[in-house]
């Protein structure tokens, strides 16, 4: 991506993994790999694993013989996912969903887990899925459903707007520009895709301070690369204003909020 708003580099995936992986990826996760149907699958495809939450799920459930590729443009990244996920049921590689390095009909199932909405060119990649899966294969994803259904994404875009006029959460690519279910849908079926469902999933993240919900928000996503870039000097205020906001709307030890994704499945028909 050359967005550098959306770079995954240096601490932020170590950050990501450690503060954010179990308060807001892991319950999206786990209901992701259970609703995948491993019958007929023989190879794998993971894309943007991010620090591994979903991949290891899916090495747990894994049918024996079946081929998984794990992938992440971020090399960092997946160096985090490595160190949690120690399975020789995965390979592991780099990977531009743009430009997915694998031939045509070559999978089963593709999934990933919030990572097409973060791509500059959206439907660029789900053509690379659709070229990459097998004719009767799946592709299965989730995306970020509307602002307004995930609090803690809302208040940090009323903080970052508040301190720099302006925040990267409403952004395209971001993590809230495939909240729009009928859109995707559309996309899906330019793209060639049939069979189409999508489905609201709502879920609960619990962490035990505001203090680590607000460092590792800012410090474990491309935010704090964001802030870097207009005003660092305003990082350490960003982060105790987040602190702040999140205590008055929405508690503190423990600070649980609700969430709310998309997750769309949709088929390559033979």
């Amino acid at each position: 991506m050359s967005n550098p708003s959306l770079s995954f580099g240096g601490k932020i995936p170590q950050n990501y993994e450690d503060f954010l992986g179990p308060f807001i990826f892991e319950p999206f996760a786990a209901d992701l790999a259970n609703r995948l149907d491993w019958k007929g699958v023989q190879q794998v495809l993971e894309l943007a694993c991010g620090s591994g939450r979903l991949t290891k799920h899916l090495t747990e459930n894994l049918p024996d013989g079946t081929l998984f590729t794990a992938t992440d443009l971020n090399a960092d990244v997946i160096s985090v996912a490595r160190s949690k996920v120690k399975s020789s049921k995965v390979t592991w590689t780099t990977a531009d969903m743009m430009n997915i390095p694998f031939d045509e009909n070559q999978f089963d199932l593709v999934v990933c887990q919030f990572g097409v909405m973060l791509v500059p060119d959206q439907q660029k990649a789900l053509a690379e899925i659709f070229r990459v899966l097998r004719p009767g294969g799946k592709v299965v994803f989730s995306t970020w459903a509307d602002l307004l259904a995930n609090k803690l994404w809302l208040i940090s875009d009323k903080v970052l707007n508040e301190y720099l006029a302006k925040s990267t959460i409403r952004s395209n690519p971001g993590p809230f520009s495939m909240s729009d279910a009928d859109g995707v849908i559309e996309l899906l079926r330019q793209t060639g895709f049939k069979e189409i469902i999508s489905q609201a999933v709502d879920k609960y993240g619990e962490i035990a301070t505001a203090s680590m919900a607000a460092y590792g928000f800012i410090q474990g996503l491309p935010v704090s690369s964001f802030i870097q870039n207009e005003n660092p000097s305003l990082m350490d205020d960003i982060i105790e204003a987040f602190e702040h906001a999140l205590i008055k709307e929405i508690g503190d030890r423990p600070l649980k909020v609700s969430q709310r994704a998309l997750v769309f499945q949709a088929c390559k028909q033979s």
